[in-house]
């Protein structure tokens, strides 16, 4: 999200086999460590965890020293409410890297589980990680073997036609050039409003190739006329401003004819109207009906496909350039209009829209010239990148604990800025 981050790749293969009939002398192929152990994981996330268990000790036969591989293995025996058989796998690993900080952070976990076996995993991690000095746990490379990723794009497309489906997945992964037009030219089989609404905004991305980015004003152009009608008698102010600012340079500063409209769409009571928790819960049941495993963090990417975030962020790069061209008075009324408009989109429940509405209050409050509130508006935006830095450092999708996975997934979904903040201070 501007800020979404993490994400390692999934290295999947087939085993290998050996004839009996090979000579002695013949080298036997063997898969690489890290194949297997990702096998590994896909299991533990195809809730089979004694194909886990028989894969992993297999790479610890051939790879004994494998840190990562002594990672999994305490976390099976923990997803499974196994805490001493964790705690012995745990000992191992902390004599082995006696300075590594996973180490320390399953041994306050296991702690945390043996005190509260049936309390929250959320909590039990989180003064886990306070427990054990809030390492950072970022760039380690050894955890990234820990989170295979799906090709969701892929998987949906391989198994269905369903036009709502594959637009989920082109919202949650990395569509080629050829899966966008077959959208564009399928774009009738939108049905939901929502997603009506998401491929309105996913045709105005400039990223990609200039083919690419030109061939997405047919599909802008296809659901113009619709959008517009829509936005006239809209309650919220996403599809208004959209339409407004949606296509235009960064680089522009705003304008006094643009002005009235940006009025206007700052007296609309809401920013949107659909919540984050079930966009993701409609994400994931049309997804995993479809292959895609959990905990792939692609449900909660596609759900932040609809939220229609690009215009707040093209509106605060054009406020960010409008140094001239308007009257005092009219400063102020843009000033006025950009600090209301913010303090809806921060209403929302993710860290990013907190983010896009503090930077525009911040903005707002120069236009008017309000240093108090510019002050305010700062701070805030400054808290809310210090609870990302935090998360950034814990690398919470790196741990193969699907209990813990689902409560942080759906606590993301319901209010990912309050989830986050918890990781900041105790």
């Amino acid at each position: 999200m501007g800020p979404w981050r993490f994400l390692a790749s999934l290295l999947l293969g087939g085993l290998l086999c050996s004839c009996a009939s090979v000579p002695k002398s013949a080298t036997a192929q063997r898969e690489p460590t890290d194949v297997r152990l990702q096998r590994a994981v896909a299991h533990v996330w195809a809730k089979k965890p004694d194909l886990a268990h028989t894969e992993v000790d297999g790479v610890l036969e051939e790879a004994p020293l494998y840190r990562s591989a002594w990672i999994l293995k305490a976390c099976l025996f923990l997803d499974a409410g196994k805490p001493d058989a964790a705690a012995r796998v745990v000992a191992r690993l902390r004599e082995l890297a006696p300075g590594d900080p996973e180490p320390r952070v399953l041994a306050a976990l296991i702690d945390q589980r043996r005190l509260r076996p049936q309390g929250s995993w959320l909590d039990a991690m989180r003064r886990a990680w306070f427990e054990a000095g809030r390492p950072s746990l970022h760039h380690n490379e050894r955890m990234e073997l820990l989170h295979p990723m799906q090709d969701t794009v892929a998987i949906v497309w391989a198994r269905t036609e369903d036009v709502e489906a594959r637009f989920n997945a082109m919202l949650a992964g990395e569509p080629s050039a050829a899966q966008e037009q077959w959208l564009m030219d399928h774009v009738s089989g939108l049905r939901d409003p929502v997603l009506r609404l998401a491929a309105f905004e996913f045709f105005h991305r400039t990223t990609g190739p200039h083919a690419v980015v030109a061939a997405r004003k047919r599909g802008r152009d296809l659901l113009r006329t619709e959008m517009a009608s829509l936005a006239a008698r809209s309650p919220h102010s996403d599809l208004p401003l959209l339409l407004l600012v949606g296509g235009t340079s960064g680089d522009a500063p705003f304008t006094r004819e643009e002005l009235p409209e940006l009025e206007r769409i700052a007296e609309l009571p809401r920013y949107r109207e659909t919540h984050m928790a079930r966009l993701g819960d409609e994400a994931q049941w049309r997804l995993e009906s479809l292959g895609v495993r959990y905990p792939d963090w692609r449900f909660y990417w596609a759900a932040m496909g609809t939220r229609l975030l690009g215009a707040p962020m093209e509106l605060l790069r054009r406020l960010e350039v409008t140094k001239e061209g308007l009257t005092p008075e009219e400063r102020l009324r843009l000033g006025v209009a950009a600090w209301k408009l913010g303090g809806r989109i921060a209403e929302g429940n993710t860290l990013f829209e907190d983010l896009m509405g503090y930077k525009l209050m911040e903005q707002g409050a120069l236009l008017k010239g309000d240093e108090a509130g510019r002050a305010w508006a700062a701070a805030a935006a400054q808290r809310n990148l210090e609870t990302d830095v935090a998360s950034f450092h814990f690398r919470f999708e790196l741990w193969p604990l699907p209990s813990f996975q689902r409560e942080w997934l759906e606590a993301s979904l319901d209010d990912e800025g309050h989830l986050l903040e918890t990781f900041v201070a105790r």
